[in-house]
């Protein structure tokens, strides 16, 4: 049955949880990272193209499968790891995390018990009291994803939100933030002990004007603005060994 189909005086573990803390919000690095998710149909499939995404290795346990797992597989090679059977616990040993998509509630308990049993993080799709952790909604542009969470409260007003967000954060701000990235690292080789004045040029450079453009969608906008930036951060690299020279010999 699906969760939206559970009846409405539901059994005592699937009441509203007491209230708890806040999620801690947080971006995982699980590249080369093995993560299970149990179940084959379209949410898991979701889940593994996201994981996979990632860069992490994904072993996938199902009684069935849709066919375009194939094509994942085929895509993924070793990366992606299928088993056809009914969940095991010992799936989840030398896993990161655990993603449960099916709508067997058996099969969810089993998940989120071995995940616990092995000190894992466990997301149950739809299960909110048996979750760890929660998948935000996220828009991505290259390198920069902007994500909306409920804490599992409501979900879709994730998403809502990560659709409008969508519309405002462009397609340009990708590149941008590729070239944003750069001139932070000229920066900090500039001024490697001097904090505030590293501060003061990124500053400069993502100026209320800067952001107004991309925002905007105005690429020749922003460029200008960056260039105007990179000329002036040019002349400081160029007077800046000279000046270090002469503060050395003024000691």
């Amino acid at each position: 049955m699906h969760a939206l189909d559970r009846p409405s005086d539901p059994e005592p573990d699937q009441r509203q949880p007491a209230a708890r803390p806040p999620l801690y919000p947080v971006s995982l690095d699980l590249a080369g990272r093995l993560c299970l998710v149990v179940g084959g149909g379209v949410i898991a499939r979701r889940k593994v193209v996201d994981l996979l995404a990632a860069g992490a290795r994904v072993r996938v346990v199902a009684q069935e499968w849709r066919s375009d797992f194939d094509e994942l597989e085929a895509a993924y090679g070793a990366r992606l790891e299928r088993r056809t059977g009914g969940f095991e616990p010992a799936d989840a040993a030398g896993t990161a995390l655990v993603i449960a998509a099916t709508d067997d509630p058996v099969v969810q308990r089993a998940a989120w018990e071995a995940a616990a049993r092995y000190g894992l993080f466990c997301n149950v799709v739809d299960v909110t009291h048996l979750c760890s952790f929660q998948v935000p909604a996220t828009v991505r542009r290259g390198g920069l994803s902007v994500s909306v969470g409920t804490d599992g409260k409501f979900p879709l007003l994730a998403v809502a939100l990560r659709d409008r967000l969508a519309r405002i954060v462009g397609d340009l701000f990708g590149p941008a933030l590729e070239r944003l990235g750069a001139a932070r690292l000229r920066v900090r080789a500039l001024h490697p002990a001097d904090a505030t004045a590293r501060t003061q040029a990124l500053r400069e450079l993502l100026s209320a004007e800067a952001v107004d453009a991309l925002l905007a969608g105005d690429a020749e906008r922003f460029a200008a603005h960056a260039a105007a930036w990179e000329a002036r951060l040019a002349s400081s690299e160029q007077t800046a060994p000279s000046a270090r020279l002469l503060a050395g010999g003024a000691r």
